[in-house]
């Protein structure tokens, strides 16, 4: 038996991040859920982040990924600035409608009282919309909230989107500084949504457990919408792995420098003998020879 827990508890371990959405039965709201702790476990390794660095990635990683699955379909993503002026400086993500994500805290070795604290408050939220190729990307700007992040997208998706949601994103690390337990929810109204559904859902809002502290006992994002509904009360509609993106590729920053003119390879090649990209994304070092500018140079 011992045997057997031991290995079911290795399975749940190896189980991929999930995002769920859903409707309720009464057809008052659509929901999506997420767990996003394996996902935040290996892109806080990138950073070399305090706790609250790591927080602060963390629930805008979340509720990027929350959003862009509310309001995007197909291979659509969003791209995320995020900067409130304080210690943390600018915080940037990409999501995708499909699961992916990646982003960075300039300053991911902050160290404030709080993350509105560490984020600021005096600035905006931007988010760009990229569709297919054949339409221009759509940018709107808001104004944040309170620097809490998921409450800044909460504001967005009110007066954007114009779509009355809540979003709510946590992220629990232990004393060590590890990510123990990484997740959200987005909950938004559907246009028919009757006024004493829309108040016990806010009544609810305010008595939500710890979405975090529910994810460490089961990582199963659909159950964290129970406190919010009633166990049963919401019907899934679709499931998809969560992941980082992959990384960039050699290949990829080469054709990047080829993008460059020709006097700034020159001067990597003569000044500098070389170049060095870091990838803000996951720290990761690309090394270029100056033999390898000469050739993307030549290819010109």
């Amino acid at each position: 038996m011992l045997k057997l827990l031991n290995k079911i508890k290795n399975e749940v371990k190896e189980m991929a991040d999930t995002i769920v959405r859903a409707v309720t039965k009464d057809s008052n709201f659509r929901a999506i859920a997420m767990d996003g702790t394996q996902m935040l476990q290996k892109a806080s390794k990138f950073h070399q982040a305090t706790p609250l660095g790591v927080e602060i990635l963390g629930k805008a990683l979340i509720s990027s990924l929350l959003v862009a699955n509310a309001v995007l379909k197909g291979e659509e993503r969003l791209a995320v600035t995020l900067d409130g002026q304080g210690p943390a400086g600018k915080i940037v993500i990409e999501a995708s409608a499909t699961g992916l994500v990646r982003g960075y805290v300039a300053n991911p070795q902050v160290l404030a009282d709080s993350v509105p604290a560490g984020v600021g408050t005096d600035g905006f939220l931007q988010i760009t919309k990229e569709m297919d190729e054949e339409s221009k990307p759509f940018t709107s700007s808001v104004q944040l909230a309170n620097g809490r992040i998921d409450d800044d997208f909460t504001y967005y998706m009110l007066t954007s989107e114009q779509i009355p949601s809540v979003v709510m994103a946590r992220v629990k690390i232990d004393a060590d500084g590890q990510v123990e337990a990484a997740g959200g929810v987005i909950v938004s109204a559907l246009p028919d949504v009757k006024e004493d559904a829309l108040k016990q859902f806010y009544a609810a809002v305010d008595q939500m457990p710890d979405i975090a502290d529910l994810l460490m006992k089961n990582h199963a994002p659909l159950d964290l919408l129970s406190p919010l509904f009633g166990v049963g009360q919401v019907k899934q509609l679709s499931i998809e792995e969560v992941n980082l993106y992959p990384d960039i590729t050699k290949s990829d920053y080469a054709r990047m420098l080829g993008t460059l003119q020709v006097s700034q390879l020159q001067e990597m090649i003569d000044d500098d003998q070389g170049a060095e990209i870091v990838d803000r994304f996951t720290g990761n070092k690309i090394q270029f020879s100056t033999a390898e500018l000469q050739s993307i140079l030549e290819q010109q």
